[in-house]
């Protein structure tokens, strides 16, 4: 398999060769727990990441740290291990004392079932009472995919890390504004010059696809593209978007004024043109990592897995809505986890918050897009979960909720109501297995797929439905 390595050019593969000889490895992150000693704490923040080439987004990260001097009863070493993801953010809550990291390990698919790939750490940190120690964002680049050399780039993130305690971790806010890095960080320039490598080669990959409609491309360490294309799509020329990040562009919205919304994997957004991005205002009050809809006419909603809601235009004087607040929990083996992310649905005349997974607290919140000003939708007994929202100009429907089977006893079915109705009803589906429902062009035909291209079509608001076949079927 040809390897994220292999296309670099020359220059590139010495510019990898320097930072091995510069001695640039390191580090790790995890789950946001909170250490159980007794005594003064500090923050340990600290982020991994890695090239698609690399590894997938499947694999996992185990990191392992130890305090000097601490023994613990059921570990004579006093080494304790945690886990991550990719690009997630963790911050521990330590004891003052000094630290060290003793090994990542890399788990997943990829690798092996019961296996790792383990990369030795040599770093040392120290914690002090109210203090953010930063380690920084940890980018491994692997040789190939074949190979277990990985390289571990120590990378500065400062700025994210403080927009990260100031918003989520309100105790170590006035800390967050000197954050203290635990270590040395490869320099800004190097990072750069690894940026422009990566650039050249997402470009030569996109223009040998030869697509005529993309015009922008995204990915990690903060990159973004804008390309100019010939008549049949070869890229002719291209130039990196200043970002103020290195952090990984989770997604991109361009909007027709040419203005450009990127959400970050870390709970920020960037907001700007092709001129350059910086970072959106965030609210205050948020409790989470929230998700972004770009609205119609320049405004924009926010909405945290707590269920507050801000709405802004391009000023960023957000509005703030917090009488539906409610913290899904449930217990779990290190105390409590959210169980339910809210999720918001566009609809053409009205906007939709709803929670997909909870059925002990279901929730359903409407609002016209030109007030954003969020009611709830009163939900009858029979309506067990909203697993999802959809809005035609006579009905609101929930579901479809499935039996995951085509033979089912009961079949699939939707709860549907009549916009200035308070009544749901129960309309059954074909089968057990419908997945998939929209409604047509013209929204009084609504169409349901049941196991791969079975289709069928209601025009009576699912009272009854019938074989759909298309007419070159016909």
């Amino acid at each position: 398999m040809t390897t994220y390595i292999k296309l670099l050019q020359k220059e590139f593969r010495q510019f990898v060769l320097a930072l091995v000889i510069l001695g640039c490895t390191q580090l790790t992150m995890a789950h946001a727990i909170n250490d159980k000693l007794d005594g003064n704490k500090g923050l340990f923040a600290v982020q991994f990441s890695w090239n698609s080439d690399s590894y997938s987004r499947k694999v996992t990260v185990e990191v392992e740290y130890r305090k000097e001097g601490f023994l613990k009863k059921t570990k004579v070493s006093g080494q304790t291990a945690f886990h991550a993801i990719k690009n997630q953010f963790i911050t521990l809550e330590l004891s003052d004392g000094e630290y060290e990291l003793m090994a990542v390990r890399l788990m997943g698919p990829e690798i092996g079932y019961n296996k790792y790939l383990k990369i030795p750490m040599d770093g040392k940190f120290t914690i002090k009472s109210g203090q953010v120690t930063n380690g920084g964002l940890i980018y491994l680049i692997r040789e190939n995919r074949e190979s277990d050399k990985v390289m571990a780039l120590r990378i500065d993130n400062a700025e994210d890390v403080k927009r990260y305690v100031r918003t989520y971790k309100s105790d170590y806010a006035d800390a967050g504004e000197s954050i203290v890095p635990a270590w040395k960080f490869l320099e800004n320039d190097k990072v750069d010059k690894l940026v422009e490598s990566f650039a050249k080669v997402l470009v030569d990959r996109h223009s040998a696809k030869l697509d005529t409609k993309i015009t922008h491309l995204y990915a990690t360490l903060g990159t973004v593209i804008k390309m100019e294309k010939d008549a049949q799509g070869k890229v002719t020329d291209y130039e990196l978007i200043s970002t103020p990040t290195y952090q990984q562009i989770k997604k991109m919205v361009l909007k027709k004024d040419h203005t450009i919304i990127c959400t970050l994997e870390n709970g920020s957004f960037l907001y700007g043109t092709e001129g350059g991005l910086d970072y959106m205002p965030l609210p205050k009050g948020l409790e989470k990592v929230p998700d972004l809809e770009v609205l119609k006419n320049n405004r924009f909603l926010l909405v945290d897995g707590n269920f507050n809601i801000f709405s802004s235009d391009t000023s960023f004087v957000w509005k703030v809505q917090t009488d539906h607040r409610y913290e899904q929990k449930s217990a779990g083996l290190l105390g409590t986890i959210t169980i339910s992310y809210p999720k918001v649905y566009k609809g053409k005349r009205h906007i939709y918050i709803y929670s997909p997974k909870d059925d002990k607290h279901r929730i359903l919140l409407q609002s016209t897009y030109e007030d954003l000003d969020f009611k709830a939708i009163p939900l009858s007994k029979d309506v067990k979960k909203v697993p999802m929202v959809t809005e035609t100009p006579t009905h609101i429907i929930i579901g479809p909720h499935l039996k995951l089977s085509a033979t089912a006893n009961r079949p699939g079915y939707l709860y549907v109501k009549e916009h200035d109705s308070d009544t749901w009803m129960v309309r059954d589906l074909p089968r057990g297995d419908c997945k998939r429902f929209y409604p047509g062009k013209d929204e009084s035909i609504w169409y349901t797929e049941c196991s791969k291209n079975n289709w069928f079509e209601t025009g009576n608001a699912g009272l009854s439905w019938s074989k759909w076949e298309s007419k070159s079927s016909k």
